[in-house]
């Protein structure tokens, strides 16, 4: 899918660095591990994502207009091959349509993560969250988030987290390339349960095995 490793200019390095660190700032960016499996959300497609036919993410967790979802997982940067999840994965690129904006329903989520392949420093994060009434959008690229490749590496991938601060949720997210030169390709998107989630999830357990005992005894 890349079509060019060529470097953005310190002036765009430097913009985008002033964008991801201003004042207010309520999302939260990080290099992760692979996430567990069982978290990752399904991309609807193959298809491209209009405004007539959205693409979706997970089972009602976001819809995406802009990009492309592809239903091979080559080209794209997954180390090793055939890690990425129901072999989908989101492009956003000249040949496939720039930018992608996943907008997720509802309040938006407090976290979300996903495997950025090939990296380079044309890719642009832009995630707007909210807290209350106020909103705030927030620049990330490869450089700012410290990734060790930046140069569009096709054997390169990475796992990135963001998470809202207390109060806020992420409520879109704009995969974009400037200039519009290679595609920013995306996949394995996942989220974290919430540890009141967890909570809840362990009482569920707990009474089920409470009424699985009962039953025996009766």
């Amino acid at each position: 899918m890349k079509i060019s490793n060529s470097l953005v200019t310190t002036a765009m390095l430097v913009a985008s660095l002033g964008a991801s660190a201003s004042a207010g700032a309520q999302v939260t960016g990080m290099i992760t591990g692979a996430p567990q499996s069982s978290f990752f959300l399904a991309l609807s497609g193959p298809a491209a994502c209009t405004v007539g036919t959205p693409c979706t993410l997970g089972a009602g967790v976001g819809t995406i207009v802009g990009g492309t979802v592809y239903a091979s997982d080559q080209p794209f940067a997954d180390i090793p091959a055939g890690a990425v999840f129901n072999n989908r994965f989101l492009a956003s690129g000249p040949t496939s349509t720039s930018p992608s904006i996943l907008t997720l329903s509802g309040s938006g989520l407090s976290n979300i993560g996903f495997l950025w392949g090939s990296p380079d420093l044309y890719n642009r994060l832009t995630i707007t969250s909210m807290m209350g009434v106020m909103s705030t959008t927030q620049v990330f690229t490869a450089a700012l988030l410290g990734f060790p490749v930046t140069n569009g590496n096709q054997s390169f991938s990475q796992n990135v987290r963001f998470d809202a601060a207390a109060g806020a949720m992420i409520t879109r997210l704009e995969f974009s390339n400037s200039p519009s030169l290679d595609a920013f390709e995306t996949a394995n998107f996942n989220t974290v349960p919430e540890p009141a989630t967890y909570v809840l999830m362990a009482a569920g357990l707990a009474a089920l095995g409470l009424v699985s005992k009962r039953r025996k005894q009766v």
